[in-house]
């Protein structure tokens, strides 16, 4: 093997520098890398529309009045089934309004002695209203208030004779809804529901030559589940 001088060496690679040199500076520089943070906006956690189902109980209070004979008021209480719909909007301030409807159907009865040897039932087994809402989200949870009008029917019936009429009047209360998930929701309500006197069975009582009137009112309390679309 052919050792070369170490004079021949240096020379040799003070002949390669030069070109080593010019190739590095032909080649562009590194540029950094810049990272930049996407921030995408997340929907509101109570924007959209939503339904669900709910029960409770009811305690209602009656009064019906016939002229020239007096009036006489009754309490019936009872479970209540609730289905409700809305749509709410969240806006940049946490707040949250909205629009609900909701139907009920209600075990709430009461028997009366009618004086003939057989008793007769009273009560109002449907309603339904349609409210605004108005609240305030903290994160997961949910704090309103509503109100808005009721519907009802009041109804008497007797030796399979049933004898009804449609109530109109007002509701108001307040509530909790909590987000489990972003789709499913639970939620625990108080209602007050007032029907003011007014005319029923009008046909009947005046074709008798009297004026029948009730009125009604309800204090329910409901929980419920709903989910979000």
């Amino acid at each position: 093997m052919t050792k070369l001088p170490a004079s021949l060496l240096a020379i040799y690679g003070a002949s390669c520098f030069p070109a080593f040199a010019a190739d590095l500076a032909l080649r562009p520089p590194i540029q950094p890398v810049a990272y930049q943070e996407v921030y995408v906006e997340e929907e509101p956690l109570w924007n959209g529309p939503y339904a669900g189902l709910g029960g409770g109980y009811g305690w209602t209070g009656g009064r019906g009045t016939i002229s020239g004979a007096g009036s006489r008021g009754l309490n019936y209480n009872g479970a209540i089934a609730n289905l409700f719909a809305g749509y709410n909007k969240q806006l940049d301030n946490n707040i949250v309004v909205g629009i609900e409807g909701d139907a009920e159907y209600s075990w709430g009865k009461r028997e009366v002695p009618t004086g003939l040897g057989f008793n007769g039932e009273i009560g109002s087994d449907w309603s339904g209203t349609l409210r605004g809402r108005l609240g305030y989200s903290f994160g997961n949870a949910l704090v309103y208030v509503t109100g808005g009008a009721a519907v009802a029917n009041a109804y008497i019936r007797a030796l399979n004779v049933s004898l009804s009429d449609t109530i109109y009047g007002y509701t108001v209360g307040a509530g909790l809804d909590y987000a489990v998930t972003d789709s499913i929701f639970t939620r625990l309500e108080y209602r007050y529901t007032g029907y003011p006197d007014q005319k029923v069975v009008d046909d009947l009582a005046s074709a008798a030559g009297a004026t029948a009137k009730f009125k009604m009112h309800t204090h329910a309390v409901m929980a419920g589940l709903g989910v979000k679309f």
